[in-house]
C-alpha cells in the first residue's frame, strides 16, 4: 500500500476578489507531499506562469482537511506577465499564498502587495469555511516588540 502521495498541477487563478493586479489570469504551479499514514505534509508553489518561486504552504491542521497556507513575509518576485512569454516581466510582492484540495477538486488564492490589499483566486475559491477565510487587510504597520526597530515601509 502507497503511504505517500506526490502530484505537480497548474491552477489558473483568474478571479480578482480585492485591489487590483498586473497579473492577470495567471498558471500557478503547485506540487505537494502528503503521507496518508502519518497524516502530515507539505505543498510548494513551485511557478508562477513558468517562472520559479518556489513558495513552502504548510498545512492549516484542520482534521479531515488539506489545506495550506504560506508564512512568509511579503517577497518579491519578477514573473513572466502571461504563460510562456519571457519577454514580458512584472514585478510582483506575494504576501500569502493558499491552498484547498479536497479529491480531485483544488483551489488557491494569493494575496499580492506588502500589505495583501490585491487578492487573486481559483474561479471556485471559497471564503465560506474558516479555513479558507482571507484575513482582514492592514494598512498600519503592526507595533514592533521592544528593542526592535520597526520595518521601513516606502
Amino acid at each position: 500500500m502507497e503511504d505517500t502521495v506526490h502530484e505537480t498541477f497548474d491552477l489558473k487563478l483568474d478571479k480578482v476578489r480585492r485591489g487590483k493586479t498586473d497579473l492577470e489570469n495567471p498558471i500557478c504551479t503547485f506540487s505537494y507531499t502528503w503521507d496518508t499514514e502519518r497524516n502530515m505534509g507539505i505543498t510548494h508553489l513551485v511557478a508562477i506562469n513558468g517562472t520559479p518561486v518556489n513558495i513552502v504552504l504548510h498545512p492549516l491542521g484542520i482534521a479531515g482537511q488539506l489545506d495550506f497556507m504560506s508564512d512568509m513575509a511579503p517577497t518579491g518576485y519578477n514573473v513572466d506577465a502571461d504563460p510562456g512569454d519571457e519577454i514580458a516581466i512584472i514585478n510582483i510582492v506575494i504576501y500569502r499564498v493558499i491552498l484547498d484540495i479536497e479529491g480531485e477538486d483544488r483551489q488557491a488564492a494569493i494575496m499580492l502587495g506588502e500589505h495583501g490589499d490585491t487578492i487573486i483566486t481559483t474561479d471556485g475559491f471559497s471564503e465560506a469555511s474558516a479555513s479558507k477565510e482571507l484575513p482582514e487587510v492592514q494598512f498600519e504597520s503592526p507595533e514592533a516588540p521592544e528593542g526592535v526597530e520597526p520595518p521601513i515601509v516606502d
